[in-house]
C-alpha cells in the first residue's frame, strides 16, 4: 500500500511541469459592441383550412382600428384546434405584423365564434387577409 502511494505522489509531481503554451498577454479592453438582433418568427404550423372559415368580417373603424371577426366550422368526426390569422396590408410576400388567435378543440361538427380587434395596419391601409390553419 505503501508503495502505491509513492508510486501515485511520483506520477503527479511528473504532471505538474509547466506547458509548452506562451505565457499569457495582457488584454486591452474595447468599447462593448452592440449585437443586432433581428425578430425571428416561427412559421405557422397547420393544414390550410379556408373552408373552415365564414361570415368573415375586418373593417376599420371610425377611430381608425382595424378589427376583425368569424365563425370556424368543424366539419370534421374529431376536435380540432384552428389557427386564424389576420394581417392587413398589401399581400408582399414578406415578414408583417399580423394578430393570431388560437381556437382550441372546436367540437366535432360544431362552431366557434372569433373576434381579433386592433388589427396593427400601416398608415395607408390595405386590405384585410386571413390565414386558417387546422392543428390536427
Amino acid at each position: 500500500m505503501r508503495t502505491l502511494a509513492v508510486a501515485l505522489l511520483l506520477v503527479l509531481a511528473g504532471c505538474g511541469g509547466g506547458s509548452d503554451d506562451p505565457p499569457a498577454t495582457k488584454a486591452t479592453t474595447t468599447a462593448p459592441t452592440q449585437a443586432v438582433t433581428t425578430p425571428t418568427i416561427a412559421p405557422p404550423k397547420g393544414t390550410p383550412a379556408p373552408e373552415a372559415l365564414s361570415k368573415f368580417r375586418c373593417a376599420k373603424t371610425s377611430k381608425g382600428i382595424w378589427n376583425s371577426s368569424g365563425f370556424i366550422a368543424n366539419t370534421g368526426k374529431t376536435k380540432v384546434t384552428y389557427q386564424v390569422t389576420v394581417y392587413v396590408g398589401e399581400a408582399a410576400g414578406g415578414a408583417e405584423k399580423a394578430k393570431t388567435r388560437q381556437l382550441a378543440n372546436v367540437s366535432a361538427g360544431g362552431s366557434t365564434r372569433f373576434v381579433i380587434n386592433n388589427l396593427p395596419a400601416p398608415d395607408n391601409g390595405g386590405s384585410c387577409h386571413v390565414q386558417v390553419l387546422a392543428q390536427r
